[in-house]
């Protein structure tokens, strides 16, 4: 069970290095604060906090995010927040709701 666990954590980080990698590549302004709370997220799964929990979380902002300011994003990119996804769903959330969900600050 905890190599399970173990696993699909470092899947989780895998997937949200890509996810970052995929926006820093490309220099557009409002790919910033994305990428910060991308890699807000990949410090707290790297410290062993509940890499489900924020991914998912993640998801969430990520969307809100791109829906409302419009962002435009890649297949790639939509591919890999749909992974994010699809790899935290069945994650209770109850506990991590600290601030709105379009708001970086829920990351600190």
């Amino acid at each position: 069970m905890l190599e399970t666990t173990i696993t699909k954590q470092n899947e989780i980080v895998k997937t949200l290095k890509d996810l970052y990698a995929s926006f820093s590549k490309v220099q557009i302004k409002a790919y910033i604060p994305l990428e910060q709370t991308i890699l807000k997220v990949i410090a707290k799964a790297e410290n062993h906090d509940d890499a489900t929990a924020w991914s998912n979380k993640l998801v969430i902002f990520l969307q809100s995010q791109i829906a409302l300011k419009q962002i435009p994003i890649t297949k790639e990119q939509d591919a890999l927040i749909n992974s994010l996804s699809e790899q935290c769903k069945n994650t209770n959330l109850n506990y991590v709701y600290l601030a709105p969900i379009n708001d970086s600050l829920q990351f600190d």
